[in-house]
């Protein structure tokens, strides 16, 4: 079975194109968040078209949370294909406000109505649009969850229509040797996102979780946008010597603890015998504690790892580290707006005993990897530099 993962240039945002097949006639396609606004329009939408005007679809649509430099583009897409559909799509994973909270439909006050109004007029953070990003108008009707109901789309149903999570669902057979395994998230990591939603509302000076569903969902995506990222302490200059890698792996693990992250939907895509790991921006804890449910003993080596969190160091672990390994590694960002991939995530990747060659896969040239691109380092370390950041931007595996 051939399988082909494409990285679009989403600047520090995710966006994959899987397709896999045996006959090139038959091929079967997943899409994997969708980036910015740009990222689709420039890139995404073309290979869409042509995947539709062959007679193909989307097997699914996976929007792994709900953050700005994941779905944005995603949003553009819906609207787009809603008013002239040029591909299938389905079935669409994704969760929102009506996953998690008991709905009672009804009516709601004007007070909170506009509550709720005035959070979806706020939009995502300006400053997703400081680095050339198109935005999307903020208004009701132009989030995910809305755009999934205009265009009547198969929502969720791999899991009874309610939460994508480990506990509802963990395995889905695609078509027969090939499959995708469940990691994340669990009911424990939404709760934690029911409990962000709940906290901002109080802010606001609300206190509901029932009324207008819709209503709810455009606020709870535009409110959970503006989550604030844990703060990084600025690395001491380290000089590139040969101390400088000992110096890096000295730094402790601080395991990110953002409820939006913690909510990622992280998953194995088995294809016959080869297996890929998508791990979107998912906490480390309960990957490992996943992980060991799908095979408790040894290290579980993947055809791909697709490293969390576009390299943050918060977001692996030194157990996640000894759990998995592979030949191939993916890390996909711009670095421009946290600084990704961290120098951290990288030296723990690079300098673990292994008996085979590590090719580290960049989608952007950035500070961080330009860094690691040193022959004594490669050679003692037995890893090399590779970029995808030219057509036709894909690796097959």
């Amino acid at each position: 079975m051939n399988v082909s993962i494409k990285i679009y240039p989403a600047k520090n945002g995710d966006c994959f194109l899987v397709s896999f097949w045996e006959i090139i006639t038959e091929k079967k396609h997943l899409l994997i968040d969708c980036g910015y606004v740009d990222t689709f329009q420039k890139y995404l939408k073309d290979d869409l078209i042509k995947i539709g005007e062959s007679g193909g679809t989307l097997e699914k649509l996976i929007l792994t949370h709900i953050d700005a430099d994941h779905i944005q583009g995603a949003i553009r897409f819906l609207k787009d294909n809603n008013a002239e559909k040029f591909i299938a799509i389905k079935e669409v994973w994704h969760n929102t406000y009506r996953h998690l909270c008991v709905q009672k439909e009804g009516e709601i006050d004007i007070k909170q109505e506009r509550i709720l109004q005035q959070i979806i007029r706020r939009g995502n953070p300006q400053s997703e649009s400081k680095q050339g990003e198109k935005g999307i108008s903020a208004e009701q009707g132009t989030t995910v969850g809305a755009l999934l109901l205009q265009g009547k789309y198969s929502w969720n149903c791999d899991f009874n229509n309610q939460a994508v999570c480990i506990e509802q669902r963990s395995e889905i057979e695609l078509k027969p040797g090939t499959n995708i395994y469940l990691l994340s998230p669990d009911k424990q990591k939404l709760g934690k996102l029911k409990d962000l939603w709940t906290d901002e509302l109080k802010r606001y000076g609300a206190n509901f979780n029932s009324g207008n569903a819709q209503l709810y969902d455009d606020a709870f995506e535009m409110l959970l946008s503006w989550e604030i990222e844990k703060a990084k302490i600025a690395p001491k200059p380290i000089s590139a010597t040969k101390e400088t890698l000992e110096e890096l792996l000295k730094t402790p693990f601080d395991e990110d603890y953002t409820a939006t992250n913690g909510s990622s939907i992280a998953f194995i895509l088995q294809v016959q015998n080869k297996k890929i790991l998508f791990l979107a921006d998912a906490h480390p804890g309960l990957i490992v504690q996943s992980l060991n449910e799908y095979q408790n003993e040894g290290t579980i080596i993947f055809d791909l790892i697709k490293v969390s969190h576009h390299g943050s160091f918060g977001n692996i672990s030194r157990e996640l580290l000894h759990k998995i390994d592979s030949e191939k590694y993916l890390i996909s960002t711009n670095g421009q707006k946290h600084g990704h991939p961290d120098k951290e995530t990288i030296v723990h990747i690079i300098t673990r005993k292994a008996g085979f060659h590590r090719k580290l896969y960049f989608n952007y040239i950035t500070a961080n990897s330009k860094y690691f691109d040193r022959k004594d380092w490669k050679e003692k370390y037995n890893y090399s530099i590779h970029y995808l950041d030219q057509q036709p931007y894909t690796l097959t595996l």
